[in-house]
């Protein structure tokens, strides 16, 4: 597969965008410090990626529209160690059988506040592959609504939280409006100190949305007494030919495999260690792309 030298965008003294791709369109404006941006994608022989880059210089606020034209693909890439206040509201609009790709890997400075609220409309055929890894932040908020408008839409997500003292609310909302459209969301959330995560995940599924597929799970892990984590999955079905399940547990780590590590010498940090990876790699291979897989999984080794 061809590939193209990457151009570096520059939208303000705090944010840029790296592209290897010719076919986006890209416009932007600033209005009263909030960067308001457009990207278009079009249909390419060679997949079209965006990097987000941030030189941490001050609180931003970004405001984007994206929209993927027929048969195009876009895939997102979000790996910045943010120390400054972040806020992203994002509108995604997705063509018939396009494909968007959004991979965040952030780790956040303990005193920050971050918010990620996020739109995406779907189109027959589509597929949007959303995967997230955070440490959290003093505040961080993630709101994702996802509209399966047309047949054969499909979404699939998962989302690692870390946390060790901070507030990390999660929300997901998948709304089946078209029948054959597929879902499939998990979550797993790591608590440490008095950090409070939850994640509440609803599925929507509309009255003639025969053939629909959807499967939500969400899991815990306290490693401190004072920790919380608060799980919340709903569905709302109406319609009887469906194939819909969901599932959250939460809970300690099991004391009897921390006793068989430490019975091979294995210190008793470096076998929470151990167990806190195997936990949250748990759905890592979702991942489809091996580049991005190995992202995540280094993000979850170095951050456990």
């Amino acid at each position: 597969m061809k590939t193209l030298t990457p151009s570096i965008i520059e939208l303000t003294d705090n944010f840029s965008i790296e592209t290897n791709s010719k076919d986006l369109s890209i416009s932007h404006e600033i209005i009263n410090d909030e960067l308001k941006l457009k990207i278009t994608s079009n249909y390419s022989q060679i997949p079209s990626r965006i990097k987000l880059i941030s030189s941490n210089r001050s609180n931003f606020k970004i405001i984007a529209d994206i929209y993927l034209n027929e048969n195009a693909t876009l895939e997102i890439i979000d790996e910045n160690d943010y120390i400054i206040d972040t806020s992203f509201i994002l509108k995604s609009f997705l063509g018939s059988r396009s494909v968007l790709e959004l991979y965040r890997f952030n780790k956040f400075q303990s005193d920050t506040n971050n918010s990620f609220v996020h739109t995406c409309n779907m189109s027959n055929g589509s597929m949007f592959k959303d995967f997230n890894f955070t440490n959290g932040s003093d505040f961080t908020n993630n709101e994702t609504k996802i509209n399966l408008n047309e047949e054969n839409a499909k979404y699939v997500g998962s989302g690692v939280v870390m946390s060790n003292s901070s507030k990390c609310e999660n929300n997901l909302e998948i709304r089946h409006l078209s029948k054959s459209a597929v879902s499939d969301c998990s979550f797993k959330a790591v608590t440490r100190g008095s950090s409070n995560v939850s994640f509440k995940g609803k599925v929507f599924v509309d009255e003639n949305c025969s053939n629909t597929q959807s499967n939500q799970i969400s899991k815990g892990l306290l490693i401190d007494e004072e920790s919380k984590i608060n799980l919340t999955p709903i569905l709302e079905i109406n319609n009887d030919d469906v194939v819909c399940s969901h599932g959250a547990a939460s809970g300690k780590a099991d004391e009897e495999v921390l006793f068989y590590l430490a019975s091979r010498g294995i210190s008793k940090s470096e076998a929470e260690r151990i167990y806190i990876q195997g936990f949250l790699s748990e759905f890592i291979e979702k991942i489809e792309d091996a580049e991005m897989q190995a992202k995540g999984q280094n993000f979850i080794n170095e951050n456990c």
